[in-house]
């Protein structure tokens, strides 16, 4: 009888080492491993009580809004012509770009200058909210049933995505070549 009860003994003793060796192991393998998480910048701004991120990497600058010159037989969206750090720019009311109806503020709005357009091309918004770090997933739809349409929203922030923290509000990610196409062909 002392043979089966120190064979059972010894089988639980392998186990309880095999468990504690496999346990060991685990822990060894995620000491120091974070797990990185991509993040890209948005300049979020208000068009009326809605927000939008455009892309950081194609804004060249943010002044406050100026008066514009109309264009005759120019789109709606269109606000017009002005002169940004120099440079003469067509500017595009982001409100109407989206079928949007701008509100009116008192203190003015800002011009977000796009980089790289020609002719220079510029967004008049409501108010810039500032800059969040979001998860580059949320900029990348992976399939279609995500997608936001054919539009130019391209994602969606919810609440609390911004990674620093100054952005607790959602939203919406544009997407400034499907914004900008119907105005450049």
């Amino acid at each position: 009888m002392k043979i089966g009860v120190t064979a059972g003994a010894d089988a639980e003793a392998r186990t309880a080492a095999l468990l504690d060796a496999r346990a060991a192991a685990l822990a060894a393998r995620t000491v120091g491993q974070e797990r990185t998480i991509e993040t890209a910048p948005y300049l979020v701004c208000a068009c009326g009580a809605e927000r939008y991120g455009v892309p950081l990497t194609a804004v060249a600058g943010v002044t406050p809004e100026g008066a514009c010159t109309a264009l005759p037989g120019a789109p709606p969206a269109l606000r017009g012509i002005t002169a940004v750090s120099g440079v003469i720019v067509s500017v595009l009311d982001l409100a109407a770009c989206l079928g949007l109806d701008r509100a009116e503020t008192e203190e003015g709005g800002h011009v977000v200058r796009l980089r790289a357009q020609e002719p220079p091309v510029a967004l008049a918004v409501d108010r810039v909210l500032g800059i969040a770090q979001i998860e580059t997933t949320l900029a990348r739809p992976t399939t279609e049933s995500e997608s936001l349409g054919r539009g130019p929203l391209s994602g969606y922030a919810p609440p609390g995505s911004d990674r620093t923290g100054g952005i607790p509000e959602d939203f919406s990610l544009i997407d400034i070549p499907a914004l900008l196409a119907r105005f450049t062909t």
